[in-house]
This record gives structure tokens, C-alpha cells and sequence, in this order.
């Protein structure tokens, strides 16, 4: 999102961070810097001045050469907020005790000229601080400010965001997965996360749009917190509190701590627990290993047990595909650094390395070996008790039930079959013949529809006739266009010559 460059998509996030904001004056949580102490915004009297950087836009596009009405209602328009507290002061009177300062800031040049944005540097935040600070030289009033950038921070403006006895500096930027990012001084990290503009609820849709889109790591490995955490940029806590309600309103999957961390996964192929798949969950392993297989008749506690233990191993399996990762990688650092050295002494230290690392992967590649075969088996027993979950639940007639309704069956067909032929036999008897006088009538009717039938088509074929005579008698009422007469050849006079003799 902060790298977008659609100025519409920096608008949208200058306007939600705003409405927020404006949302948070009537909090009672916000509480900052006063000269009284910290001290609730709602507690006091607020004059509220708000703005924006409009006629700066105007003209920045006019300098690029780009003054488009369209593309100026798109663009954000560096809109900023400030807020002055005071309170009573000798009964009639007011004193200035605090003030707080939002303001966001956009790459506007680069939106105006179609480029992707880069982010805030920090010879920019110090800029915007410098002259923030100049508005209101003299004053020993405790201020607080908020910089919002729609496109980002570079990673060393963080160490800008701290708390002195004059301002308190708190930095808020989107991130790449939808959300916000706030950082400030950690003694007020309340303060800094109210002015997250995402709540509590957007927050939980993510993390369930996340799981609905990996719904097919629930069958195997699971979701583990840590990792979605990581993916959507949220604390771990509030992650492992939603994948605990998302198992509760979902039937067939379950939370559980594993290995140190909560994983989803889904209890089974069919994912229908029973009222009876938590019994024994808080014995020891091996007891309640035996507890289940000894008896007869709880396959869904099997189920969801095997269930649990493949997200188990699954999890157990990532971890050493991670660490084989990170050893080959090291190994191959290793492997440049002995190409590249020239000392013998160091070449025999990198070859000792090396031949660690070595038995290192082999033994984590035994160790995969086993936990797949375990997997295997795992897998195995759990599709057997499925199956015969499923051929207990379908319910399926026995050989007596399906013999007895063949039975019915051919008995039914028989009496259809018999049905049908007195059915034929008196639909021909109904149509069987007619009297001598409908007979008579049926004919005489037959009559006159056949005469009207041969008088509709002599009348069309008349009409037919009648335009071609008269297509012919125009044509021959053309005049007829003048001919040369052929030449007619001259019969030149033959010479007589005597006759002899």
C-alpha cells in the first residue's frame, strides 16, 4: 500500500489516519504530556485547529507542469490537526497546559509524476520538526506529535521517536499487509497504540481472511502463532487470542499450545468432534495414550488425539527444515571462505568446521527420517478410523433389508406394468368409432375445410400472377432504343472479258 503510486490509495490513508484521530479526541485512554503530568484530553479544554496543504499542492503541480483538475481531487493533501489544552486558572481564567499535533505528510512530487514513492527519510522528519518547532519558539509547553507518512519511514527515522521533557515524537506508517504501524518511546506505549488506526476488529478479519486462505495447512501442519504473527504484522498475544476464538466458532478444529506456542489444526478429515474430544486432555502422554487405545467405541477422541499429534510432529518438522537451512547456508559461507583463503592454518580451522556442520545436517536429516515415518503412521491409523467413522455413520440397510425391498420392488413393477396395459386398453376403446350421424358430420366438416384450403391457394397464386403481367406490360411500354442499321456492302461491277474462240 505505501508503495502504491495511485494517489488515490494515499488519500484513503490520509483520510482514514484523520478520522481516527478525530475519533480518539473523545477517548478517555488518551492521555498525554501536560504541565500538570499526564493528564486525559477529555479532562480538559480543547480548541481544535484543523487544516491543510492544499495551496501547496496547487502549486507543486503547477511547477511539473501537470495542473489536472482530476488528478488533484485524487492526490492527499497534507492534512494536519492541532490541538490546544488548557485549564481554569484563578476561577474565570484559562492556562495553556499541552497541546497535541497531527499532521500527514505524502511523496507529492512523485505521486504527481506517476513514480513509485520511496519513504520518509530522516533530513525530512527533521525538517518537518525544525519548522514545527520554530511556529511555536518560546513556549515551554509540553507538546506532543504525531507524524503520519503514507509512504513509510526509512528504519533509522525510528530512533526519532522518543520522549523528552518538551515533545514527545510518535511515528505512524501503513505496512505491506493492510494495517498500521506505530512507533513511539516505550514508557508510552499505550499512547503509541491508540494511535494505530486500525482496530481491534479489522485486526481480527485479517487474521481470519489469513486462515481461510491457508485452510489447507489446517490438514496437515496447522497455523502456528508466531508465524502468523510474523505475517501479519501484529502482536502475538492478540494472535493467539483469535486463533482460541476462531477454534471455538469453528466446529471440527481445535487450539492448542504445542511445543511452546498455540496451533490451529483441524481435528480429523471429517472435523466433527464430539462432546466427548476433551476428556483426558489434562492426563500425562503415555496415560492417556493407553486410556484411549485400550477401550473400545471412542474413535473420536482417537481422532482428534493422532490429530493433535500430527500438528505435533508437522511442527516439529519445520523447525528442522529450518535449521537444515540455516546450516547449509553456513555451510556454504564456510565453503567460500576455504576457496578464498590462502593460509593453510585457516583452511584446516574451516575444514574442522565444515566436518561439524556435516554431522550437524546428518543428524537432523535422521531426525526428519524418524518424525516422517511417525507422520506416516500417524496418517495411516488416523484415515483407518475415519473410514470406519464414515461406515458407522452412513448407516447402510444390511443383506435381509435390501433382499425384502427387491422383493417390494419387482412386486410394485409388476402392478405398474398390469396398470399400464388397462390404461392402453381403455384409452382404445374410448377412441374406438363414431356414430353414423357424427360420421356424416365429421365428413361434411373435412369437406368445407378442404374447399377453403384449395380457394386460399388458387387466391394467392392469382396474386401471385397479377404483379408479373403487370411487370410485363411496363416493360413493354419502354421505348425501344434506336439501332444503326447494318452497312450494306456495295456490289462492285465484274469486269466481262470475251470468251475465246
Amino acid at each position: 500500500m505505501k508503495n502504491s503510486p495511485d494517489p488515490a490509495v494515499h488519500q484513503k490513508l490520509e483520510r482514514e489516519m484523520m478520522e481516527h484521530v478525530e475519533r480518539l479526541l473523545g477517548d478517555e485512554r488518551l492521555r498525554i504530556d501536560t504541565t500538570r503530568g499526564r493528564r486525559p484530553v477529555t479532562t480538559m479544554f480543547r480548541s481544535v485547529n484543523s487544516g491543510d496543504k492544499g495551496v501547496d499542492l496547487k502549486r507543486i503541480m503547477a511547477e511539473m507542469g501537470k495542473p489536472d483538475r482530476d488528478l488533484q481531487a485524487k492526490m492527499p493533501v497534507g492534512s494536519w490537526l492541532e490541538v490546544t489544552l488548557s485549564q481554569k486558572k484563578w476561577f474565570f481564567m484559562k492556562e495553556t497546559v499541552g497541546k497535541l499535533q497531527i499532521i500527514c505528510v505524502s511523496p507529492t512530487r512523485s505521486l504527481v509524476a506517476g513514480k513509485a514513492p520511496e519513504p520518509m527519510k530522516n533530513s525530512d522528519v527533521q525538517k518537518l520538526l525544525t519548522e514545527m518547532s520554530m511556529a511555536t519558539r518560546g513556549s515551554d509547553i509540553p507538546s506532543t506529535v504525531v507524524i503520519a507518512s503514507t509512504s513509510g519511514f526509512e528504519m533509522e527515522v525510528n530512533d526519532l521517536a522518543e520522549r523528552r521533557a518538551d515533545r514527545t515524537l510518535i511515528l505512524v506508517q501503513p505496512n505491506d499487509v493492510g494495517g498500521w504501524k506505530a512507533t513511539g518511546p516505550m514508557e508510552t506505549k499505550a499512547l503509541v497504540d491508540l494511535f494505530d488506526p486500525e482496530g481491534d476488529q479489522q485486526k481480527r478479519m485479517r487474521v481470519r481472511k489469513y486462515i481461510e486462505e491457508n485452510d489447507l495447512d489446517l490438514m496437515s501442519s496447522g497455523l502456528a502463532t508466531d508465524r502468523v504473527a510474523a505475517k501479519m504484522q501484529l502482536p502475538l498475544q492478540f494472535v493467539e487470542m483469535e486463533l482460541k476464538a476462531y477454534a471455538k466458532d469453528k466446529p471440527g478444529l481445535s487450539a492448542k499450545r504445542l511445543d511452546g506456542r498455540i496451533v490451529l489444526f483441524r481435528e480429523g478429515v471429517s472435523g466433527t468432534p464430539s462432546a466427548e474430544s476433551n476428556e483426558g486432555a489434562d492426563m500425562p502422554f503415555i496415560e492417556r495414550v493407553k486410556a484411549l487405545f485400550a477401550k473400545k467405541g471412542n474413535d473420536q477422541n482417537k481422532i482428534a488425539f493422532l490429530s493433535e499429534r500430527r500438528a505435533a510432529l508437522a511442527q516439529q518438522q519445520d523447525r528442522l527444515y529450518e535449521d537444515l537451512n540455516k546450516l547449509e547456508t553456513k555451510e556454504g559461507e564456510l565453503r567460500t571462505q576455504f576457496k578464498d583463503s590462502t593460509s593453510a592454518l585457516t583452511k584446516r580451522r574451516l575444514t574442522s568446521q565444515l566436518l561439524q556442520f556435516r554431522k550437524d545436517i546428518e543428524r537432523r536429516q535422521q531426525m526428519l527420517s524418524v518424525i516422517s515415518q511417525q507422520v506416516n503412521v500417524v496418517n495411516t491409523h488416523l484415515h483407518s478410523l475415519e473410514l470406519v467413522k464414515q461406515g458407522q455413520g452412513a448407516k447402510l440397510p444390511n443383506s435381509e433389508e435390501l433382499a425384502a425391498d427387491a422383493v417390494k420392488a419387482e412386486e410394485f413393477l409388476a402392478e405398474l406394468q398390469a396398470d399400464n396395459e388397462v390404461a392402453g386398453s381403455v384409452g382404445a376403446i374410448g377412441s374406438a368409432g363414431l356414430s353414423d350421424e357424427e360420421q356424416a358430420l365429421f365428413e361434411e366438416l373435412e369437406r368445407e375445410d378442404a374447399g377453403e384450403k384449395q380457394a386460399k391457394i388458387a387466391k394467392e397464386k392469382t396474386e401471385k400472377v397479377e404483379p408479373t403481367k403487370e411487370k410485363s406490360e411496363e416493360r413493354n411500354r419502354e421505348p425501344i432504343a434506336e439501332t444503326q442499321s447494318p452497312t450494306v456492302a456495295t456490289n462492285t461491277p465484274r469486269r466481262s472479258e470475251p470468251e475465246p474462240g
